[in-house]
């Protein structure tokens, strides 16, 4: 139960302030800003953006060639790297034996354990997944996503690289024994690879130019009207109807955020009472196009989801692109707090260095294989250096990166 009190606490009125931040009262040692990185060309232009995942693999026919039968060893470590190339769309059949000592007394199958009290406040790789179950997922990207195995069952690739595969276990819950993986894979006639396909149009990057953000704000504001405080810049955008955007950050492991801090105690006592993890925490409303947000989403570990985590903000312009809706956003990284300079309050301390968060999502959707072409975009009017609505400074390449969803 102390994550659901430590949750009710935090969300209680009064511990917000009037932008929707978080008010926890005290403020932890801030991490020195890395230096600002040499500046790039501001001359506006479009630059192609090569897959990661085809920087690998440059297409389905490419992959590697593998058995279709492997054992594999999971004990209680990091990701075993497998060091089996597969194709998005290939099907492997799972059977797993073999269990699993706790630190804590308890024994696991591949199937995993439900959550007791204390796994609630465990960071778990795949928050979702059972204590202690077999879990895998494709690509060494870094911000690719896990899926959920367990002792037997068949799982569709979801893109192309190498199997990772371990158990779901916390840093501080370590365990003895071993699940034997007996992996089995459908020949490769018998199943159809999406992964890389040619997109059904041209490349975004012969179909977006500077001059598309001519008529979109660079920054977000914390009020509707123009005399707002300007804030976190826009340095991602979408092409892709309402759906294609809500499948892609699904697919990509971005949580769709509670909208109010009732939704918010709402949401986290029904997860706590089901023992699951609550990552869904609100965030602030602020305004583009002289409207709040469209869309919110996030990625963060339970335990750090207060002070830490990934967050985007995602507004639907009026342009179309290919036929398609351009959607423009925001996206930082919380790492901590610092002093509100508007309100004297505590308010989020993001990451200077934002285009970290810019390429963190193009990563996950690249991971994700949600996007048939980007490309980075450096508008006419760049921005580079600013402060937040909040105080807080951040620096940019100024550049855009715009995805075209699949």
């Amino acid at each position: 139960m102390r994550f659901w009190y430590f949750l009710v606490i935090a969300l209680m009125p009064g511990l917000i302030s009037p932008s929707g931040t978080l008010l926890l009262g005290q403020q932890p040692q801030e991490t020195p800003s890395a230096t600002t990185p040499p500046p790039i060309s501001t001359t506006p232009h479009v630059e192609a953006i090569t897959s990661m995942r085809s920087q690998k693999v440059e297409s389905p026919a490419a992959v590697p060639p593998h058995k279709q039968n492997y054992e594999f060893k999971v004990t209680s470590g990091d990701w075993v790297d497998t060091g089996v190339h597969l194709a998005a769309g290939e099907i492997a059949s799972f059977t797993v034996s073999g269990d699993l000592t706790l630190a804590d007394g308890r024994k696991s199958t591949a199937d995993g354990l439900d959550r007791g009290w204390k796994d609630l406040i465990r960071q778990f790789p795949l928050n979702s997944a059972k204590v202690g179950a077999l879990v895998g997922r494709v690509s060494d990207i870094g911000a690719s996503v896990p899926f959920s195995i367990g002792a037997a069952g068949q799982v569709t690739m979801p893109t192309t690289g190498k199997l990772f595969l371990r158990a779901n276990l916390s840093s501080d819950l370590t365990a003895t024994g071993e699940y034997k993986v007996n992996v089995k894979f459908t020949e490769p006639q018998k199943f159809k690879t999406n992964v890389l396909a040619a997109p059904a149009s041209s490349p975004i990057s012969t179909l977006i130019t500077p001059a598309n953000f001519d008529t979109i704000p660079r920054r977000v504001t914390d009020t509707a009207s123009g005399n707002g405080n300007p804030g976190d810049m826009v340095n991602f955008a979408l092409v892709g109807t309402e759906q294609e955007v809500k499948d892609a950050f699904k697919a990509a492991g971005w949580v769709a955020v509670d909208k109010s801090v009732q939704d918010a105690i709402l949401s986290g006592l029904m997860a706590t009472l089901n023992r699951e993890a609550y990552t869904a925490m609100p965030m602030s409303t602020l305004y583009l196009f002289d409207r709040p947000q469209d869309m919110s989403y996030a990625r963060a570990d339970p335990l750090l989801v207060a002070a830490e985590r990934h967050h985007l903000r995602v507004w639907k312009s009026d342009q179309m692109i290919d036929g398609r809706p351009l959607w423009v956003g925001s996206a930082t990284h919380d790492i901590g707090f610092e002093k509100d300079q508007r309100t004297g309050g505590v308010t989020h301390k993001i990451d200077p260095e934002i285009d970290k968060e810019r390429d963190y999502i193009l990563q996950s959707f690249d991971a994700a294989g949600v996007y048939s072409s980007a490309a980075y975009v450096m508008p006419s009017n760049p921005m580079q250096e600013a402060r937040t609505a909040t105080g807080g400074s951040f620096h940019s390449d100024g550049r855009i990166v715009v995805m075209a969803l699949k």
